[in-house]
């Protein structure tokens, strides 16, 4: 089987590995390409990025469609026996151009959706714009279970096939480290974060305790918090091994975000408090390791963060909970690739 797939992010392509990037970041060659490793021994795999050195690439970015990408896949898909697109920002490009080729020459197309199209936002007129690209139905994969909800409200006949299939962390790339924690609080992410809740919460905490934040340099380093830029990922690693525990506060939306975050602490053996959110519950609700907070909710994050900080002699405990969390939750890498791999034969 042949894949093409479509990234909505770079990814460097070396002979060499590069320790210091995910799995999902680094296309080496002659080895197998992320979770792709799980598929059958003959499933090639190549990838289109979003083309980043493009001069056209500054105005994608604008607009919030990667058109070269889509455009490059279009032109080469008749080779491949699937064109996967990693988020709706290419994948509704290539969608609509499927649309000028004969159903019987358009090579099966897949989008993950990780936004729900356009933020599952109800504007007519962007809806009106996805559903004349649906028109060529692709499948869809996604990683929140909310979604389906809004694909049969919104775009309903359009989408034909379609599946949930919780993500999935790779337990052998994530892994207790076995490092003697440190006396702080970690929390990490650039988008998508609920930092004002949290950093309210920390106001009543313990000034004992340090709290670290990762990748929002907007955050100023005051008094016990500590405002750190994005990290490589082998150092980030290493501040999940050294801390207490991990905190990913999120906003609401109705689509997948945060669960990387929060899965790979789990799977490094660390109790995490995460916001109950659409995109969280899926993974979180039975969980032992895991501490579900209210959405904005400063009270509720001040007693779960102290409760915690009272009970340091459960956190290792806690901690190789949230990993076995991940493993009878089946949300590992290879569980995800194997589900995938099944959905994409049915298709065939």
């Amino acid at each position: 089987m042949r894949i093409l797939f479509l990234p909505n992010w770079t990814v460097v392509q070396s002979n060499t590995n590069i320790s210091d990037l995910q799995s999902p970041d680094k296309y080496i060659y002659g080895k197998p390409y992320w979770f792709f490793k799980y598929f059958s021994e003959d499933t090639q795999v190549d990838v289109i990025d979003i083309q980043a050195q493009s001069p056209l690439h500054g105005i994608e970015k604008k607009i919030k469609f990667y058109i070269l990408q889509a455009v490059m896949a279009f032109k080469k898909s008749r080779q491949y026996d699937v064109v996967i697109s990693h988020g709706a920002q290419s994948g509704l490009v290539y969608a609509f151009l499927n649309l000028f080729r004969k159903k019987e020459r358009r090579t099966l197309h897949i989008i993950i959706d990780i936004g729900a199209m356009n933020g599952g936002r109800n504007n007519w007129i962007e809806t009106f714009v996805i559903k004349w690209a649906l028109r060529s139905h692709p499948a869809i994969i996604y990683h929140a279970s909310i979604q389906q909800k809004y694909y049969e409200m919104i775009y309903k006949g359009l989408i034909k096939q379609s599946r949930f299939i919780p993500f999935g962390v790779n337990t052998e790339e994530f892994y207790p480290l076995g490092l003697p924690p440190e006396d702080y609080v970690l929390s990490f992410g650039y988008s998508k974060r609920d930092y004002p809740t949290l950093l309210d919460a920390w106001q009543k905490i313990d000034p004992s305790v340090r709290l670290y934040i990762i990748g929002d340099t907007s955050i100023p380093s005051i008094n016990n918090i500590v405002s750190l830029p994005k990290s490589s990922i082998s150092v980030l690693k290493q501040y999940i091994a050294k801390s207490l525990f991990v905190v990913i506060p999120l906003p609401v939306f109705n689509y997948s975000y945060g669960q990387m975050s929060f899965l790979q602490s789990m799977a490094m053996g660390k109790p995490v408090i995460v916001t109950k959110t659409p995109s969280s519950i899926d993974y979180l609700q039975n969980a032992q390791g895991a501490f579900l907070i209210n959405p904005y909710d400063k009270t509720d994050m001040k007693n779960k963060i102290e409760y915690l900080l009272a009970h340091k002699e459960q956190l290792n405990d806690l901690g190789e909970k949230a990993r076995k969390d991940i493993e009878t939750g089946h949300f590992d890498e290879q569980t995800m690739a194997e589900r995938m791999n099944e959905f994409i034969k049915t298709l065939l």
